[in-house]
């Protein structure tokens, strides 16, 4: 009540209550009740009433000005105790200090509090105005008692006080938004509910609304305009669209069949190869359990039964199938094809317990690889007749040959007196001939006998070897510096057949040597340790050979060297040509006629990862 009162009225009450306490602290005196405490007690109501409106200074004027009246009253009373007489001045000092500090501080901090709510209510309203988002202050009915700026903007009717429910939400929404008010001044907030409102010019946008109750009949909604996001969720959605039909006519345009599980064991794609190899619909396996699915044209396959045991326990227990070859049967709109299936579950986070199964397209490869080895087989047994004709006509050659031959050695040791100069050497070129012939057809017989199998190859200790082959050689290489290297290295192949590349080698750079002092090396080139391979090398210093023939002698029966005492038949270098190639090498020569010739061949190496490669 005395918050109520303006100045005067207070200090009239104070006066009044000031001579009620007077009058009482004389009346009571004369009953005898001692003065002090009267006085300091009936001038404690006013100077309490009168300093409970004051702040430390008005209050301590107002203590001393009754302590003065009651030091007065005292000495009136006939009080004359020095300490009586300041009793009731000190008192009303104290009490009177105290209730002004009381209200200073109230006041500070009054002050403090209406400046901090005046301050929140500006920032309050500028942030209240400016946000991005509409904000409504509304009633229980939905209308709109106040809104920002946002609202305005985006709503319209900008001039009027009051908007009803029914004008800016959508009229298919009306009935969810009426439902959610309800729920939102029961339970005290709104969360997360999506709708439509509808501006004063009739554009629809959605919205996401959340709101708080204040009052009983008051609430603030907030609405974010959803417009941008469902415009770039329409975008994403359109862009992922275009993106699955690629991918899906992609797939669909495959060789191979695809179908594609979820977690659920659903069938979620099919692709258009499926229903051809299957001759079925494929949209009759999308949406159902993969064993369902696989029921349906599982019949197709001739092992019908274990194949689809094999597929189910892969489906059950997340099995992979890496390869398993199945047979389609052919019937009337289905033709007959060999298919690869392949099952791989998904390992990714996101698809985790799907699978894709593949069902890959063989049947041409298998034909081919069915008709190589037809092929293969002929091949194997036309070689073989090959090799048992060439053996039987090389016995029917041979054996008139030797026949020609004794007869001709018979003639010139029993007739040669009977006969003139002029037939013995028709008798001895008859002979000679009869020689060189069956050296054709035995060099005949090692060309095409030459042949190295993987199972033949193994290590060959180089330089050993050669020091065989030294001791072959043993009469042919009396008069002639045979020089060999002392680090050449092991290699793998056919060690008789090496034996015999080295040895022929050695045997032409000796017989084609015009040198007083033939000269030939065997050696390698340590560098040249490339693709598994080491290179050698004979080197002679005998005639040379011309530029131009230094492909064509390695030829079967190519003889340049015009000197007739040359013995041989020419097949030599076309036999080392073949073991090189069946070793998986090359050969070649470099020559400089009147200084000899280097020929170069390449080997496997013993440590070489890879097998020899068998060149036919």
């Amino acid at each position: 009540m005395a918050n109520g009162l303006n100045p005067t009225e207070r200090a009239i009450i104070v006066g009044i209550s000031t001579i009620i306490a007077v009058v009482t602290s004389v009346i009571l005196h004369r009953i005898g009740v001692p003065p002090t405490p009267v006085v300091f007690a009936t001038l404690l109501v006013p100077l309490l009433f009168g300093a409970s409106a004051l702040r430390l200074r008005g209050a301590a004027v107002l203590a001393a000005g009754f302590g003065l009246v009651g030091l007065v009253l005292s000495a009136f009373l006939g009080v004359r105790s020095a300490v009586s007489l300041t009793l009731p001045v000190a008192g009303n000092l104290a009490v009177g200090g105290a209730v002004g500090w009381v209200n200073e501080r109230r006041a500070h901090k009054r002050a403090r509090w209406h400046r901090a709510r005046a301050l929140k209510e500006r920032y309050d309203e500028e942030i209240f105005e400016t946000a991005l988002n509409v904000f409504h202050f509304i009633d229980r009915e939905g209308t709109i008692l106040r809104r920002n700026e946002a609202s305005r903007s985006t709503l319209g009717y900008s001039t009027k006080r009051a908007v009803q429910l029914a004008e800016y939400v959508h009229p298919d929404d009306l009935d969810t938004m009426k439902t959610e008010l309800i729920r939102l001044f029961e339970r005290g907030d709104l969360r997360d509910v999506k709708l439509r409102f509808i501006s004063q010019n009739r554009r629809t946008f959605p919205v996401e609304l959340r709101g708080t109750r204040i009052t009983e009949r008051l609430a603030v909604v907030e609405a974010r305009d959803l417009s941008q996001q469902a415009e770039l969720e329409r975008r994403v959605m359109e862009a992922e669209a275009r993106y699955r039909y690629l991918i899906e006519e992609a797939v669909d345009m495959l060789d191979s069949g695809i179908i594609i599980t979820d977690r659920k064991r659903e069938v979620i794609w099919a692709n258009a190869t499926i229903g051809r190899f299957f001759a079925i619909d494929r949209d009759r396996l999308i949406g159902i359990d993969a064993k369902h699915a696989l029921s349906r044209y599982v019949g197709a396959f001739e092992e019908a039964q274990a194949l689809s045991t094999v597929i189910g326990e892969a489906i059950d227990k997340g099995k992979r199938i890496d390869s398993m070859t199945c047979h389609v049967r052919p019937t009337l709109g289905r033709e007959e094809r060999i298919l690869e299936y392949r099952s791989i579950p998904i390992e990714t986070e996101r698809y985790k317990g799907g699978r894709i199964d593949h069902y890959i397209d063989v049947t041409e490869m298998k034909r081919l690889e069915e008709s190589l080895r037809e092929k293969t087989r002929n091949l194997e047994r036309s070689n073989q007749k090959l090799e048992e004709f060439s053996h039987v006509v090389s016995h029917d050659l041979k054996e008139p040959l030797r026949t020609v031959e004794t007869f001709s050695g018979f003639l010139l040791e029993d007739y040669t007196e009977r006969l003139d100069e002029e037939g013995v050497e028709y008798l001895n070129t008859l002979k000679r001939t009869s020689s060189r012939m069956r050296q054709l057809i035995n060099d005949l017989l090692s060309l095409a006998s030459i042949h190295v199998d993987t199972a033949s190859s193994e290590r060959i200790n180089t330089q050993r070897m050669i020091e065989e082959v030294r001791e072959d050689l043993d009469a042919r290489l009396r008069g002639v510096n045979l020089q060999v290297a002392d680090d050449l290295p092991p290699v793998r192949g056919s060690k008789v057949r090496i034996g015999e590349l080295f040895s022929n080698l050695i045997v032409n750079a000796i017989k084609y040597n015009d040198k007083a002092l033939p000269a030939v090396r065997v050696g390698w080139i340590p560098e040249s340790r490339a693709n598994g391979m080491a290179t050698f090398f004979v080197e002679d210093n005998g005639i040379g050979i011309e530029s131009r023939y230094q492909e064509r002698i390695f030829g079967i029966f190519e003889k340049l060297n015009p000197r007739e005492d040359i013995e041989g038949t020419g097949a030599g270098l076309a036999i080392c040509r073949r073991i090189v190639e069946e070793h998986g090498g090359k050969i070649w020569v470099k020559s400089e006629v009147g200084k000899g010739s280097t020929f170069y061949f390449t080997i496997p190496k013993a440590d070489a990862r890879r097998e020899v490669e068998i060149h036919a």
